[in-house]
């Protein structure tokens, strides 16, 4: 089943100066869809964006609210969406960009810290074989909040 168009809704209207904090309810309606075994590679890039940014971004931009549990929760979700899609992430330019720059950038806010920074340095070195002049920043175009905050760090000049 493909991602749920409310989830994007909710994405979309995050975005922007007068963004709102919604990503906490889109982060319920995807997490719902991967436990239910929706495993479609496009929930699982959202929910993996989701759950980063909601280590790393305070609740008055997101929507979270403020609990260690939460903090639980987004670490196995970002691990487990990981681990599901692992054994071919290395053919996949997009998987290896998302959670290697999402790793290269925050790495320390991870609960295991150390293997993350190692994986981004892995991740950047077989994503820059598949796409050695970076990744195009229009593959992340109509994607939602995910698509948003990845095309911009795509433009990035030298960036990951």
């Amino acid at each position: 089943m493909p991602i749920s168009q409310k989830a994007i809704d909710l994405e979309n209207r995050s975005i922007g100066i007068n963004g709102e904090p919604t990503l906490a309810p889109a982060y319920g309606i995807l997490k719902e869809q991967w436990q239910n075994g929706e495993r479609d590679r496009e929930i699982g890039l959202h929910l993996m964006f989701l759950a980063w940014y909601g280590i790393i971004e305070p609740k008055h931009l997101t929507g979270f609210s403020d609990s260690e549990n939460l903090s639980q929760d987004f670490n196995e979700i970002f691990a487990e969406v990981h681990d599901y899609f692992e054994p071919q992430i290395h053919q996949d330019f997009e998987m290896l960009y998302a959670f290697g720059l999402a790793a290269h950038m925050f790495w320390y806010m991870f609960d295991d810290a150390h293997i993350w920074e190692q994986r981004s340095k892995e991740y950047q070195k077989y994503y820059r074989k598949l796409m050695p002049n970076g990744i195009d920043s229009e593959i992340f175009q109509g994607r939602g909040a995910y698509g948003e905050y990845y095309a911009g760090q795509a433009e990035v000049e030298g960036g990951y």
